[in-house]
C-alpha cells in the first residue's frame, strides 16, 4: 500500500506580488501522472491547501482541478487544514465527499475517524477484522480556541497536540481490546515541530514558544507526514516535512522540493520511504554585485523573480529603474556594503529643527538616501519645485479668503 507525502500547496499565494497560479497548474500537471504511474492509493495534504481563509475564486479552480485529476486516477485525497485554511470552508460536504474518496480533516470529530486502507490498497470499513494501515488527520489546532474543548492541560500546541494523539491512541485501544490486530498508524500534522528549521514565507504560529510541538508527539506513529514548515526536512526516519511543492521566499531558492512516497508492505514491515524531487515550477533568484554587473545578467534570468542586491561603494541614481527595465520578475533591490553608510542625525530640539532652511532638510535627506552630497542640479530642480508648490500653495490660500 502506497501513500503519497505532501503538503502547504497554497493555492491563491502571490510572491513579492506575482501570481504563481500558472507554476500550481504545471505542478499538478507533474504530480497527477506520478500518482498514476506509482499505483499510489492515496494522497495526503498535510495542511494550507489555501493561502487565505476565503480563498480567490482561480484557488479554488485549482482545487477543483486537483481533485478531480487526481481522484481519477483511482486513489484517494486525504487532506487536513492548516493555519492558512478556513476549517469551515475547506471541510464542506466533507462527510458526503468521503464516499468519493475524498476525505477532509477539518474538525475535532475528524481526529478519531481514520481512513482504513489494506495492505493491498483496498478501503477498509471501521469494523473490518482485516489488518491495515489508519490515516489519522489533525486539523490545525489553534490552542487558545480548543485547549479546553480538548481537555488539554494547557494552552499550548503541545498540549493540543498531545491530546489529539490521545484521542487517535484511544480508537486503536478499543480495537485491540475487541481482538482485532492491530492497525499500523499514520498521521497528518500541521505544527512546529522543535527540530524542524523554518523559511521566512511561513506564517509564525508560535508566542513566547508555545508553538513548537516536541518530537515525541509523535512516538506512537508509523509516519508522522508534517505540514506548516515549507523546508523539506527529516526529524526522524517516520517524522518528517515534505514541505511545499514551490518556493514562496527568497531563502528557499535553491532547494529541491519533493514529495514523499511511503510504503508499507505488511504488519510487521518497516515503511520504505521513496523522494520524488519536484522540478522547479518558479525560479527565485538573489543577484549579488556591483548594479552592471547584475544588469550583465538580465539575459539568463529573464523567467525568474529576482531580488539584486548591490555591492556599489556608493548608491547609482537610477539603479530601480534600470534593474525593473532589464528583469521582467524584478521583486526588490538592496544595497550591500555602501562605503558611506548614512550617520544617524541625532535628535534635534524644537528650536534647531525650526532653524533649518528647505534647502538643509533636502540635502539631509539627499545624503540620507543616498549616501552622498546633493548635486547641483538635483538641488535647482528641488528649489524650483519648491518655489512652484508654495505659489499654487499661496493661489488657493487667497481663493479661500475670497470666498
Amino acid at each position: 500500500m502506497r501513500i503519497l507525502h505532501t503538503s502547504d500547496w497554497h493555492f491563491g499565494r502571490r510572491i513579492h506580488g506575482f501570481d504563481v497560479g500558472d507554476a500550481h497548474a504545471r505542478f499538478l500537471d507533474w504530480l497527477v501522472p506520478l500518482v498514476a504511474e506509482r499505483g499510489i492509493d492515496a494522497v495526503l495534504v498535510s495542511g494550507d491547501v489555501y493561502d487565505r481563509a476565503i480563498p480567490h475564486p482561480d484557488a479554488l479552480d485549482l482545487w477543483d482541478r486537483a481533485t478531480a485529476e487526481l481522484l481519477a486516477t483511482g486513489t484517494r485525497l486525504i487532506a487536513t487544514s492548516g493555519n492558512h485554511d478556513s476549517f469551515i470552508r475547506l471541510g464542506v460536504g466533507r462527510r458526503q465527499l468521503s464516499a468519493a474518496g475524498l476525505h477532509l480533516r477539518t474538525r475535532l470529530s475528524d481526529i478519531d475517524r481514520p481512513v482504513r486502507l489494506g495492505y493491498d490498497g483496498r478501503m477498509l470499513s471501521p469494523d473490518d477484522p482485516a489488518p491495515g494501515v489508519s490515516v489519522h488527520g489533525i486539523p490545525y489546532l489553534e490552542p487558545a480556541l480548543v485547549w479546553e474543548r480538548m481537555g488539554a492541560p494547557a494552552r499550548t500546541h503541545t498540549a493540543v497536540l498531545g491530546a489529539a494523539m490521545d484521542r487517535i491512541r484511544a480508537v486503536h485501544a478499543e480495537r485491540e481490546a475487541a481482538g482485532l490486530p492491530a492497525d499500523r498508524r499514520v498521521v497528518l500534522a500541521h505544527a512546529f515541530v522543535t527540530g524542524s528549521v523554518s523559511s521566512e514565507s511561513e506564517r509564525d504560529i508560535s508566542v513566547g514558544g508555545v508553538g513548537a510541538a516536541p518530537l515525541a508527539v509523535f512516538a506512537d506513529c508509523d509516519y508522522a507526514a508534517l505540514g506548516h514548515v515549507h523546508r523539506p526536512q527529516d526529524l526522524a526516519p517516520g517524522v518528517r516535512y515534505s514541505g511545499s511543492p514551490l518556493p514562496f521566499s527568497f531563502g528557499e531558492s535553491g532547494q529541491t522540493k519533493r514529495v514523499l512516497e511511503v510504503e508499507f508492505s505488511g504488519p510487521d514491515r518497516e515503511p520504505a520511504v521513496m523522494e520524488h524531487p519536484i522540478p522547479e515550477f518558479v525560479r527565485l533568484r538573489t543577484l549579488t554585485g556591483p548594479l552592471e554587473a547584475v544588469l550583465g545578467e538580465a539575459a539568463g534570468h529573464q523567467d525568474a523573480l529576482v531580488s539584486a542586491e548591490l555591492t556599489d561603494a556608493r548608491r547609482v541614481p537610477g539603479a530601480l529603474e534600470r534593474l525593473r527595465r532589464a528583469f521582467p520578475g524584478f521583486v526588490r533591490m538592496t544595497w550591500k556594503g555602501l562605503s558611506e553608510p548614512a550617520a544617524p542625525r541625532p535628535a534635534l530640539t524644537a528650536a534647531a529643527a525650526a532653524r533649518r532652511t528647505d534647502r538643509q532638510v533636502f540635502e539631509e535627506f539627499h545624503r540620507a538616501q543616498r549616501g552622498a552630497a546633493a548635486p547641483a542640479h538635483a538641488v535647482e530642480r528641488f528649489e524650483s519645485a519648491l518655489v512652484t508648490v508654495l505659489s499654487q500653495s499661496e493661489t488657493a490660500a487667497g481663493a479661500r479668503g475670497r470666498g
